[in-house]
């Protein structure tokens, strides 16, 4: 039997779990609801429910991987600090869940997380420099050079949510003005919205004159804030996923159409926009292949493919 990993993505509103095989294949899974009020107890809480549910589903498994929606250490130990969820400062998750749950434990950024599976799922993807943005509750972004994940010497890298392409816009959860999440997140195009009951992509896709309108206006400021990566890291890759992604092919297509248009004709013509081949599952995916590179560095364990990706 192949060696299982238990991947954990943990979000402003949900917790996705699920036990991955090394082919990074989903064997179990389940979800548990969070709020922004989750605090580091309840989610440890969730984490050991959701764990003793899968064991009895699909086996044991012997690491265990955190995709985190924040700032983690670049030693995979500590979550920094959350936008999306309140009260998590310097929280050492990776130790709380080893002790919970008896396995060696790694914590990382959600996107990073999710950049991690998108590559395995593309054979490593060694393009000079690939960026995934994902829309969802907030705005995430991660890079990778050569085919591994690029960190930055804190851990706060590919953070494209907080970039400001309006000084004077509103005030953002992380207390600046303009981020692009403030304008194209799902939490910003939901408090748009009038009627929130309907899905939006059945709304779009009607052609609801207000949630085109707000879509529209979303578009254009994610847009605009990867044509400004593209200037900075031309890429050759641009990876779009989440919850927001799921609006559909027209959405996408004018995120790229857009962002192509803003950039530099020389970064435009050289990069590939794509969308994230894994959606809602590739953060847990990569959180359990992240769990599989920490049992990899502990003594008398070969390196795995996922244990060079992770490396910083």
């Amino acid at each position: 039997m192949s060696r299982r990993s238990l991947g954990l993505d943990l979000g402003g509103t949900k917790l996705l779990a699920c036990i991955v095989d090394e082919g990074g294949r989903i064997l179990a899974q389940t979800t548990r609801p969070t709020g922004r009020a989750t605090p580091p107890a309840r989610a440890l809480a969730l984490a050991v429910e959701c764990a003793e549910q899968l064991r009895q589903e699909a086996g044991d498994f012997e690491a265990v991987g955190l995709g985190f929606p924040g700032v983690a250490d670049t030693a995979g130990r500590v979550a920094r600090s959350s936008v999306i969820l309140d009260g998590w400062k310097d929280v050492r998750i990776a130790g709380m869940l080893e002790e919970a749950l008896g396995r060696p434990a790694v914590v990382d950024n959600d996107v990073n997380a999710a950049l991690v599976a998108e590559l395995a799922a593309r054979d490593g993807a060694p393009d000079s420099c690939v960026l995934m943005v994902t829309v969802g509750t907030g705005i995430g972004g991660a890079l990778a050079f050569g085919g591994r994940v690029w960190r930055g010497a804190g851990g706060a890298a590919g953070e494209i949510g907080h970039t400001s392409i309006d000084r004077h816009g509103s005030r953002c959860w992380c207390g600046r003005r303009g981020c692009v999440s403030t304008m194209a997140s799902g939490s910003a195009i939901g408090a748009r919205l009038a009627d929130g009951e309907r899905p939006l992509s059945a709304r779009v896709a009607d052609g609801d004159p207000e949630a085109v309108v707000v879509v529209t206006a979303a578009t254009l400021a994610l847009a605009e804030a990867i044509a400004n990566a593209m200037q900075i890291v031309n890429p050759s890759l641009v990876i779009l996923g989440g919850g927001v992604a799921e609006i559909g092919r027209p959405f996408l297509e004018e995120v790229e159409r857009t962002a192509r248009a803003l950039a530099f004709a020389e970064a435009a013509e050289s990069c590939v926009f794509e969308r994230a081949r894994l959606g809602y599952n590739a953060g847990a995916i990569g959180a359990a292949l992240l769990g599989f590179a920490q049992l990899a560095r502990a003594p008398g364990r070969d390196a795995t493919r996922a244990a060079e990706m992770y490396r910083a």
